[in-house]
């Protein structure tokens, strides 16, 4: 059954209510609070207005595309003609075309092209486009590599394996070849960089081939690192467009005969004159042994064998190695006095060296004051200290030692290095050729 109704509570059961304030409508409307607004005049306006931003969506073009300017933030600009195309202006002022994609399943994928001129960009951008149309799958962004970075790598794995002489030798090769191509992502090389870096050291024609070489083997390690593709190496796709390395002149400069005269009857008298002994010595040894300027400046007391009558050498350019002492190199070596020094412990020890340097201990470095003043009291010019070493080979050549002989002399490491050297005396020359052509002469019948 229905609850029964209960009648209300009484007016005495009820709460008594607070009195409500009676607002009264005659009175006024007043405010306590006053805002007064400065007054701001249309020029004042027109001085705080922001400048207004960039035109984001314009027709790229050449000359639309040089007249962006650098912003403090970097920012896009989109063409109005190709969906999905534009350049991305960087606040260094540096700019990047990039393209916009519109991938199923995804709000969009973007991607930095590698062409840095707007036509060749457009063209990666439609290439791009027709891969998306066929369902093919877009290449994620490959971390790009600056050409310095490969060239540290390089120079910091070979040099590990060089001698300390060739390492410094390759020290200036290495900051041209970092230089040539600096800051450039290694992958955007092509072989026309590489040919103009060729070409831009025209009069210095040896440097040049060498460093190209070198360039070669830089381009090839980047590719077993995967930092470019197999079989692109810039250098070895100039030989396929004609491309040939300078012509290098051959530094070997025989010694002509009276010139052999004049540089022993000068060394005759700058040692009466009183010239540097052991200088004057270091010239009569690289004439005698034919061994390099560094081997023959660095022989050590220690290293000459009395018995054996032989000079060994721990280290050299092809490793260790020794020389006969013959006859004339060990009248010089005797007849030098053996010196001494005083160490940093205040004791007089004696020198280890033959060729002792200014440098207490310290063998001689060079000879290129003194080698200066003796060409020019032997008036002879556009000799090198290295053509004493040629002119052993070419000696040994002229008296018919075979060819092994001759490698053992000079200590090369191979038999290319030695066949340079052949028989330069003009009479012998002569002589050969005119026992050559006297028998085709008997045999052709020709009557004297």
């Amino acid at each position: 059954m229905p609850k029964p109704l209960t009648p209300r509570s009484s007016a005495k059961q009820r709460t008594e209510r607070t009195e409500r304030t009676s607002i009264s409508t005659d009175a006024g409307f007043q405010s306590d609070i006053t805002c007064t607004l400065p007054d701001i005049t249309p020029e004042q306006r027109t001085e705080e207005r922001a400048a207004p931003k960039a035109a984001r969506r314009i027709r790229l073009t050449p000359e639309t595309v040089a007249t962006l300017q650098a912003a403090p933030r970097q920012y896009y600009v989109w063409d109005t003609k190709h969906t999905g195309f534009g350049v991305r202006v960087n606040a260094s002022g540096s700019l990047s075309y990039v393209v916009k994609l519109n991938l199923p399943g995804k709000r969009s994928v973007w991607k930095t092209l590698t062409s840095s001129d707007l036509a060749p960009a457009v063209i990666e951008y439609h290439q791009l486009q027709i891969k998306f149309g066929r369902g093919e799958s877009l290449q994620t962004k490959v971390t790009e590599t600056l050409w310095q970075d490969v060239v540290d790598r390089f120079e910091l794995e070979h040099l590990q394996n060089v001698k300390p002489k060739t390492a410094l030798d390759y020290k200036s090769s290495f900051k041209r070849i970092r230089e040539a191509f600096k800051n450039r992502p290694i992958r955007t090389i092509t072989y026309e960089d590489a040919w103009t870096f060729h070409k831009d050291m025209a009069n210095i024609p040896r440097q040049a081939n060498i460093n190209l070489r070198l360039t070669r083997q830089i381009f090839d390690r980047a590719e077993l690192w995967g930092m470019r593709d197999l079989n692109t190496n810039p250098v070895d796709m100039l030989r396929k467009i004609g491309w040939k390395p300078y012509p290098e002149h051959d530094r070997q400069r025989p010694i002509r005969p009276e010139e052999m005269v004049r540089i022993g009857q000068a060394l005759h008298d700058m040692k009466a004159s009183g010239e540097n002994l052991f200088a004057i010595s270091a010239v009569y040894l690289l004439f005698y042994l034919g061994r390099r300027l560094r081997e023959v400046l660095g022989i050590e007391w220690r290293q000459i064998d009395l018995e054996a009558r032989t000079i060994r050498w721990s280290d050299t350019k092809t490793g260790a190695a020794s020389a006969p002492l013959n006859d004339e190199a060990w009248g010089i070596i005797s007849s030098l006095p053996r010196m001494s020094y005083r160490n940093k412990a205040g004791e007089i020890v004696e020198h280890p060296y033959v060729l002792p340097g200014k440098n207490p201990g310290k063998p001689m470095t060079d000879i290129r004051s003194f080698w200066k003043r003796l060409l020019a009291k032997a008036e002879v010019e556009n000799l090198w200290r290295h053509d004493l070493r040629h002119a052993h080979g070419n000696e040994a050549a002229d008296l018919d030692l075979n060819p092994q002989a001759i490698a053992a002399l000079l200590g090369h490491a191979d038999m290319a290095s030695t066949n340079r050297y052949s028989k330069t005396g003009l009479d012998r020359r002569l002589k050969a050729s005119q026992t050559v052509a006297g028998s085709l002469s008997s045999r052709l019948g020709v009557k004297k």
